[in-house]
């Protein structure tokens, strides 16, 4: 028994070791199915975290999905004034929002935070972006606790190939995302540009809308980071395609949920599902347009910051 015991505790740190040393060596040829390893996507996140190192005491900071960066069009900001950079990412949930916020918040020093949360990410398990995350942007003590902390191989298989490709090869500096990914074009400053719309008139089922408490708890540590500094946030959710929309059986409690958070705005706006939106969840440029001039308004309203390129 105790040979056996002995050969098992050799084999095992040799096992892990193998392990290891597979993930990096095949990540590369595309072997490693579960694992991400392709640095760049149609979200930009790579272009993203580089960018933002030219962005130092904004006006606003924009946060969230790509309900998030494909909204917010800092083009749009900058021309009435306001300086601002968009930190969205694919699906980014709190969990991943806190990653980033631990890594820039501090240089990056906005007067103003706009925060947005849309159902579908505050259930949202946080794997997708995660492996995005790892990916694309530092690994961190942070992002290493995330990656632990959801018990997920996924995650943790691309935090081990990711950790080789930066730590090791370098290649989170070296690497250059094209700015244009399928027809998803990078503006500097963050907002993600679309020139096509794939909307498509469907039925959805109803649906009860619910929190995951993790992403509760993670939205929570996020304000308190804006607290400590003493920086003004408003909790923001775009409204859906009202073919979407309609189907949520529970809205008004979601919208208890995240007024009980601190400022919170969400407003149904006069937009034609087959012309102000790219798909049931994404505007299209003209519902963009609409809902930047909207958004604009109320936070010009609020008095919390004034424009700083007027």
């Amino acid at each position: 028994m105790k040979k056996i015991l002995r050969r098992l505790l050799l084999f095992i740190p040799v096992a892990l070791l193998g392990y290891v040393l597979l993930i990096w060596l095949l990540g590369d040829l595309g072997w490693v199915r579960c694992a991400i390893t392709r640095m760049g996507e149609e979200g930009h996140l790579n272009s993203r975290v580089k960018d933002i190192r030219n962005y130092h005491n904004v006006d606003i900071l924009f946060l969230g999905s790509s309900h998030c960066y494909r909204t917010f069009d800092t083009r749009f900001y900058n021309a009435n004034g306001y300086t601002c950079f968009n930190l969205g990412s694919s699906n980014q949930t709190p969990i991943q929002t806190y990653i980033l916020l631990s890594q820039y918040l501090d240089s990056i020093n906005p007067k103003q935070v706009i925060f947005e949360v849309h159902p579908d990410i505050m259930r949202n398990d946080g794997v997708e972006s995660a492996v995005n995350l790892l990916c694309n942007s530092p690994i961190n003590g942070e992002a290493s606790r995330m990656a632990f902390s959801l018990c997920n191989m996924k995650v943790f298989n691309t935090w081990l190939y990711s950790v080789y490709n930066q730590k090791i090869r370098n290649r989170l500096e070296t690497f250059r995302e094209d700015t244009l990914i399928r027809h998803y074009r990078y503006i500097p400053g963050g907002f993600c540009e679309v020139d096509t719309n794939e909307f498509v008139i469907k039925r959805y089922p109803r649906t009860t809308l619910t929190i995951n408490p993790k992403q509760l708890n993670a939205l929570k540590k996020c304000i308190q980071l804006f607290r400590d500094r003493n920086i003004p946030y408003l909790l923001v959710e775009i409204q859906d395609a009202y073919q979407l929309r309609k189907t949520f059986t529970n809205h008004p409690w979601f919208e208890e949920q995240m007024s009980a958070l601190g400022p919170y705005h969400y407003e149904i706006l006069p937009m034609v599902d087959t012309i102000d939106f790219f798909n049931s969840n994404h505007l299209s440029n003209p519902g963009i347009k609409r809902y930047n001039q909207h958004l604009l308004h109320y936070i010009d309203s609020l008095q919390l910051v004034q424009p700083s390129l007027i």
